[in-house]
């Protein structure tokens, strides 16, 4: 849930860092897989993400893992700029919450009206790009 008085606002700095937190069920051999990178049906099409330029890697590992008591892998990165890359070009929205505490790095990739391939396309692609990075926290 978006904060009271906040509009989500589409991010455009290409270079920022977005962590995605990876459940244990989506990684196999100490690598995440592309269901990582897609939204499930209860995300109504927003892939959730932290805000590199808002906070590091670890803390926002430790805020999923000890304040929403998340099950979390480990954290992985895409940049704004490989989200808006072709051949699927998506944007990225940061969206604080307050649900659950404040969060003010919470933001989203939208994937609300992409077909059902293009989402697949543009998670390996995501994938790709977060797995040449390497997961940043807990550092390898």
């Amino acid at each position: 849930m978006t904060a009271p008085g906040h509009e989500p606002a589409e991010l455009s700095d290409g270079g920022e860092q977005l962590f995605r937190h990876v459940h244990p069920s989506w990684v196999r051999d100490g690598q995440p897989t592309s269901q990582a990178f897609k939204p499930t049906a209860k995300d109504d099409g927003r892939l959730s993400v932290s805000r590199g330029s808002l906070g590091t890697a670890e803390q926002a590992f430790r805020l999923q893992t000890e304040r929403l008591r998340l099950t979390v892998e480990g954290t992985w990165a895409v940049t704004v700029a490989e989200v808006a890359a072709e051949p699927v070009p998506l944007y990225a929205f940061g969206d604080p919450v307050e649900e659950h505490g404040p969060d003010p790095a919470h933001a989203y990739v939208d994937f609300s009206a992409q077909s059902r391939k293009q989402v697949e396309v543009k998670a390996r692609l995501l994938l790709v790009a977060a797995r040449t990075r390497g997961r940043l926290d807990p550092s390898e």
